[in-house]
């Protein structure tokens, strides 16, 4: 008897040692705070098979506004007590008029191919996170779908060591295919400065994420205002971010891969 319960104890923690990560912690792990002070966003690190390096995954809009050669990059250390240190690490991003990050030719979406090692250690997703048209397809996400968001929204951090916040919304216009005809599509959230390049994801098997796509700006409604003395704009957020399907990340990443040194 004795030995069934030890058993069974046994079972019940590797049970829940395996259960320790589920979708939205994993795509914690892989998402981060990339500033400047001329512009602030949110990235996603991620692997491609057979490739030792981490990609960074933005928006092109931030790195193309970011001045000088230097970016930073926001990393997390878990430490032993079950806190977070934050390590701020230094990424260049150009060299001289060079810009080092990948564009895709068409959309709002960049990719740099981090050299080196990062001082802390960072899983990355994995490129087959990433949706395309078939896994979109497969997932039956549609119209009021849920869905979830990690971003810095106007910079702001969850806590100290430098966690993004997490949202929750809805697909508020349907994902259609395909991608090339219709290439973003809007979630029921409101969006902000630091948002851009958060990554919008859904559960998937295994309670692993699936990345829809990355948010790379909102829709507001100007209300113009004239006087005697005076003419005043005030955009007013409608609540709704506008996505870029995550095929064309998929895209960009190989483009970066290509273009890489070997």
């Amino acid at each position: 008897m004795k030995r069934v319960l030890i058993a069974l104890l046994l079972s019940f923690l590797t049970l829940r040692s395996a259960k320790a990560t589920d979708f939205a912690t994993e795509m914690l792990g892989a998402t981060f705070k990339f500033f400047h002070p001329d512009s602030t966003s949110t990235c996603v690190l991620v692997r491609r098979e057979a490739d030792p390096a981490l990609y960074l995954v933005t928006c092109a809009h931030t790195l193309e506004r970011t001045k000088g050669d230097t970016a930073t990059l926001v990393l997390r250390q878990a430490e032993e007590d079950g806190s977070y240190s934050r390590h701020d690490h230094t990424i260049t991003i150009r060299r001289g008029e060079q810009a080092l990050w990948t564009r895709h030719a068409k959309e709002d979406v960049a990719v740099l191919k981090l050299e080196g090692e990062l001082p802390v250690k960072v899983a990355g997703l994995p490129e087959s996170a990433l949706l395309d048209e078939a896994g979109l397809r497969a997932s039956g996400v549609h119209l009021c779908s849920p869905l979830f968001v990690l971003t810095f929204p106007e910079r702001f951090e969850a806590n100290g060591a430098g966690f993004p916040v997490a949202r929750q919304g809805i697909f508020a216009s349907p994902p259609l295919l395909p991608e090339k005809s219709h290439p973003t599509f809007l979630g029921d959230f409101t969006t902000f400065a630091g948002d851009s390049g958060g990554p919008v994801f859904i559960p998937g098997e295994g309670d692993h994420p699936r990345v829809a796509g990355i948010v790379i700006g909102q829709h507001h409604h100007e209300i113009k205002t004239t006087s005697a003395f005076e003419e005043s704009t005030v955009k007013l957020p409608l609540g709704m971010g506008i996505i870029l399907h995550a095929s064309f990340v998929r895209e960009t990443l190989a483009a970066a891969a290509a273009a890489a040194p070997k």
